[in-house]
């Protein structure tokens, strides 16, 4: 008997699916990119000027993150590929481990991490707002994050089409504005001498000086440091039943744009690198960018600065409305058909909702916002509740890969994507992730604790929907 995964998901729910499939291949890449964008990149080389002490260090961590979120993408293309429907990873992890898993996975992005992570960035775009002036400080910024999260939603309301055409221009704009700064290090402001120093008691002067096991915990920090930074990639597959030959263009646009962050990220250290030294870094973690921006334009460049951090932002927040949305629309199109008389149904069947005009998950998109708006206006800021999230997403990311494993038993379908150096690439992923969720487990028990225990509330929630729908 072969599998959804086998056979690409040819079965009844996805030949009905009402959603058009109308994304190319740029409107894929600019989605991957514009995600993965967002304010990391300005902030987190000064907070890995403490753990390294050496420019080739730095470097070193960019590019090993870098290859472990390929050697994830590189599977996920794989696996996206036999299942080109709205929210795949829903459907990767349905197949390959069971209905339970797939549970938890919609359990935590519809409740929690979906909202949390969403209004997380909305409010820093309110905050950025009022900080501009100009009459803007009038409103607050959860109403201006309010402002931006309708704006999006309206815009995806309108077709798929518009939201993709949006991430297209938002992700040049950010990618452009990336390449002026770096343009601008470069050709005007002089270079600095890189001293060398290393700071005493620093992670990185262990790893120098310690041997092997001092230089694994230095990798192991600065690769926790830097791999958030790279968070997005995954969100591109939610969007697979509305993606033109998914078998070509979800491959080939998830890995390049992965491929292309990667670039970015090492190409803006050393634009950072060659003004500001790591030592200075050191001193002022939060200013790196602004640094660079003034040596480079003068006393505008921090305005211009605050700018494109925003234009990035912004971005950001534009690629999360467009796809967590699909994700709860794929959930819920399996749910409403195999408990149609369960009083849950309801929820089901409003987040199944497609417009026959635009063939947008309406229903999802819709409550997306809503969720999202009242996570604003509760919390104010919902980051470090996605916090307690960390461990359980970053455990179905290794579920998501390790499904490929599942997969390969069975035949490929006609024309799918085949993950190159198979198995070493998906266990490269797997064995580093694993790395890291354990260290967050020693690290941080009490906010690994909190978020298994408000996770394994999915476990009830579960077994309730079964019996609702026998």
């Amino acid at each position: 008997m072969t599998t959804g995964l086998a056979a690409g998901g040819a079965d009844h729910r996805a030949a009905a699916s009402p959603l058009r499939r109308v994304l190319g291949f740029w409107a894929v890449a600019s989605i991957v990119v514009g995600n993965m964008l967002g304010s990391g990149v300005f902030f987190t080389p000064g907070e890995l000027s403490a753990v390294a002490n050496a420019t080739w260090q730095v470097y070193l961590l960019w590019a090993l993150a870098g290859g472990i979120t390929l050697c994830g993408a590189l599977t996920l293309s794989e696996l996206a590929s036999r299942l080109p429907r709205a929210g795949a990873t829903y459907h990767i992890i349905r197949e390959g481990f069971g209905p339970f898993w797939a549970f938890v996975l919609i359990w935590v992005q519809i409740w929690v991490a979906g909202p949390g992570s969403i209004a997380g960035v909305a409010i820093v775009v309110g905050e950025f707002l009022v900080r501009f002036g100009g009459g803007l400080e009038r409103w607050s910024p959860p109403a201006w994050g309010t402002a931006a999260v309708t704006f999006f939603v309206g815009i995806n309301l309108l077709g798929v089409q518009w939201g993709g055409r949006t991430q297209i221009l938002l992700t040049t704009a950010k990618v452009a504005g990336l390449l002026g700064l770096v343009g601008g290090s470069l050709f005007l402001a002089d270079a600095v001498v890189q001293q060398g120093a290393v700071a005493a008691g620093s992670t990185a002067t262990a790893a120098h000086i310690g041997g092997v096991w001092a230089f694994i915990r230095f990798v192991g920090l600065g690769i926790a440091a830097v791999l958030f930074t790279y968070d997005g990639w995954i969100d591109v597959s939610y969007l697979g039943a509305e993606i033109e030959r998914p078998q070509r263009n979800l491959p080939l646009g998830l890995t390049c744009g992965v491929a292309t962050v990667t670039l970015l990220y090492l190409v803006v250290n050393y634009a950072y690198l060659r003004v500001v030294p790591l030592d200075a870094m050191r001193a002022a973690p939060a200013a790196v960018a602004t640094e660079v921006a003034r040596a480079a334009f003068g006393a505008s460049g921090g305005r211009w600065l605050n700018m494109l951090v925003f234009v990035s932002i912004v971005g950001a927040l534009g690629g999360l409305v467009m796809t967590l949305p699909r994700l709860y629309y794929a959930a819920a199109v399996q749910y409403a058909a195999e408990a149609p008389a369960a009083s849950a149904s309801f929820l089901f069947r409003g987040l199944s909702t497609v417009s026959t005009r635009t063939a947008v998950p309406a229903g999802s998109l819709v409550f997306a916002g809503v969720t999202t708006i009242v996570a604003l206006w509760t919390f104010g800021t919902f980051s470090r509740i996605v916090n307690f999230f960390v461990v359980p997403l970053q455990l179905t990311n290794i579920l998501i890969v390790a499904a490929v494993f599942r997969a390969r038993r069975e035949p490929p379908p006609p024309g799918s994507f085949r993950t190159p150096g198979y198995p070493i690439v998906p266990l490269i992923f797997i064995v580093v992730i694993l790395a890291f969720l354990a260290s967050a487990i020693i690290f941080n028990p009490l906010e690994t604790f909190i978020g298994a225990a408000l996770t394994a509330t999915a476990a009830p929630a579960y077994i309730w929907t079964k019996r609702r729908s026998q």
